[in-house]
C-alpha cells in the first residue's frame, strides 16, 4: 500500500495507490518459481506411469503453474490498460459513524456510441489471519460489506484518467484498522470492478479506518452485517428470481427458501468435498495408519452434509400474530421451531458463509437473537445484502418487533 502520510501513528492518506501494480512483481516471481520447480515433473513422471499410475497426480503441479501464468498475464494486461490507479481521500479520512467520500482514478474508456457501463464499488471490512507457518497461509475473512454501482454517466472523464465518485457511510460500531502492511488484524479495502471489452477493471485499495480524535471506542463488536437499513427498493419478484418466495398465508407471511439457490457456491463446495473424498481413498489405498483415514472421514462426513444441504436443503418461515415458525428440512426431514415475540430480542443479519478474500462473496443469514442469548436461523445463503435486509425488516414487521 502506498500512502502519503503526515507522520501520525495511523497514516493520514490523501492518495492511496492501487494494489495491482504493487503486487505485479511478486505475482510474476511466484509464478516463475512455481513453474521452475514443477517443470521437471513433465520429464520424470511419464516413464513412471506404467509402474505406478498414482504418479499421474504429479501433473497437478504444472497444471497449477499454467493457471498461475494465465493469472500473471491477465494482471499485467490489466495494469497496462488502466495505468496508474489511485484513491483520492482529500475530502477526509474514513471514520466510524460518518459519511466518507473519496474518488477512484483509473484509465477507463469513455462510453462508446452512447453505450454506458457500470463500475461496481465495494467497501469491505476484513479480518486477516496468518498461520504460524507464515505468509503462505494467509486468510481474509469478510466481517462487513457495503456496495454500490456507479454508472459511467456519473464518472468524470478527462486526460488519461477517469474520476469515479465514491460515497459510503461507515457504521458507528465499525472496527478500527489494526492490520498494517501485510500483518494480521482488521483491514478495510475498497474494490472497483467493471466489465469492459477486453480486460476488465479489477482494482483494490487499502483504506485506513480510525476513530476520530477524542472519540471513544464503542467496545467489542460482532460480525453482524450492520444496522437495519433496508432502504433500497426490493420487490417480491426480485426475491423470487433468487429462489426466495414471500407470500401471505393464513398464519401471517410465509417466507420460503428453496434448495439450489447458490449453484456456483454449491459446485465449489462439491468440488472441494470430492478432493477430500479422494484423499480418503488414497489413504486407504496406500495403507496409512488408521488414525488418518478416521480423521479425514469425519471431515468428509461434515462436508458431505454441507453439500447435501446446499443442493437439497430448504427453509420455510411463517411470521405473524406475534409468532415465528421456522422449519429447515433436508430431503423433506426436519424439525419445526416456534418463537414468540416476547422471547425474540432482535432479527438481524449475519454473514454465515463466504468465498474467501477481498473479492469474495458474502452470503447472509437472517437470524433471530433470543432474550436467552441463543440464535435461531430464519433463512441463510442470501447473496444480496439488500434482499437480506428487506427480509429481516419484513419478519420484524410481521410479528410487531421494532
Amino acid at each position: 500500500m502506498a500512502l502519503e502520510t503526515t507522520g501520525d501513528t495511523w497514516p493520514s492518506a490523501t492518495r492511496i495507490a492501487g494494489n495491482t501494480r504493487a503486487n505485479l512483481r511478486s505475482i510474476w516471481l511466484f509464478t516463475v518459481l512455481w513453474n521452475a520447480v514443477s517443470a521437471p515433473v513433465l520429464i520424470y513422471i511419464p516413464p513412471e506411469l506404467a509402474r505406478q499410475p498414482l504418479a499421474a497426480l504429479g501433473f497437478l503441479f504444472p497444471v497449477v503453474g499454467a493457471g498461475l501464468l494465465v493469472w500473471a498475464l491477465v494482471t499485467t494486461a490489466r495494469a497496462r490498460r488502466f495505468g496508474e490507479t489511485w484513491l483520492d481521500t482529500t475530502a477526509g479520512p474514513a471514520q466510524p459513524g460518518s459519511p466518507w467520500r473519496a474518488t477512484v482514478f483509473a484509465g477507463l474508456p469513455r462510453p462508446d456510441g452512447g453505450t454506458s457501463y457500470a463500475v461496481s464499488v465495494k467497501l469491505t471490512c476484513l479480518h486477516r489471519t496468518i498461520s504460524r507457518h507464515g505468509d503462505d497461509d494467509e486468510r481474509e475473512h469478510i466481517l462487513w460489506r457495503e456496495e454500490t454501482e456507479v454508472d459511467s454517466t456519473q464518472i468524470t472523464f478527462g486526460g488519461e484518467h477517469a474520476a469515479i465518485p465514491v460515497r459510503f457511510v461507515i457504521p458507528g460500531d465499525a472496527l478500527e484498522t489494526t492490520a498494517v502492511g501485510k500483518g494480521a488484524g482488521v483491514l478495510w479495502v475498497l474494490t472497483a470492478e467493471a466489465a469492459l471489452p477486453g480486460v476488465n477493471l479489477k482494482e483494490d485499495f487499502d483504506v485506513p479506518v480510525r476513530l476520530s480524535p477524542g472519540s471513544k471506542d464503542p467496545g467489542p463488536r460482532t460480525t453482524d452485517a450492520g444496522p437495519h437499513t433496508a432502504t433500497a427498493p426490493v420487490s417480491v419478484d426480485d426475491l423470487a428470481r433468487t429462489g426466495i418466495t414471500v407470500e401471505p398465508s393464513e398464519a401471517g407471511t410465509r417466507f420460503a427458501f428453496a434448495p439450489r439457490r447458490n449453484v456456483s457456491f454449491a459446485i465449489g463446495v462439491t468440488a472441494l468435498t470430492s478432493v477430500f473424498v479422494g484423499a480418503l481413498w488414497l489413504q486407504l489405498y496406500i495403507g496409512f495408519p488408521w488414525i488418518f483415514p478416521i480423521l479425514t472421514g469425519l471431515v468428509d462426513l461434515l462436508l458431505v452434509y454441507i453439500v447435501l444441504d446446499l443442493w437439497l436443503g430448504a427453509t420455510v418461515v411463517v411470521a405473524g400474530n406475534g409468532t415465528l415458525r421456522a422449519r429447515h428440512t433436508l430431503l423433506g426431514v426436519g424439525a419445526s421451531r416456534t418463537l414468540f415475540k416476547g422471547e425474540v430480542a432482535s432479527i438481524d443479519l449475519h454473514i454465515n458463509m463466504q468465498t474467501q478474500g477481498r473479492y469474495g462473496t458474502p452470503y447472509y443469514e437472517v437470524r433471530a437473537r433470543l432474550t436467552s442469548g441463543r440464535k435461531v436461523s430464519l433463512g441463510d445463503g442470501i447473496r444480496n445484502k439488500r434482499h437480506a435486509e428487506w427480509l429481516a425488516a419484513q419478519m420484524r414487521a410481521s410479528i410487531g418487533l421494532k
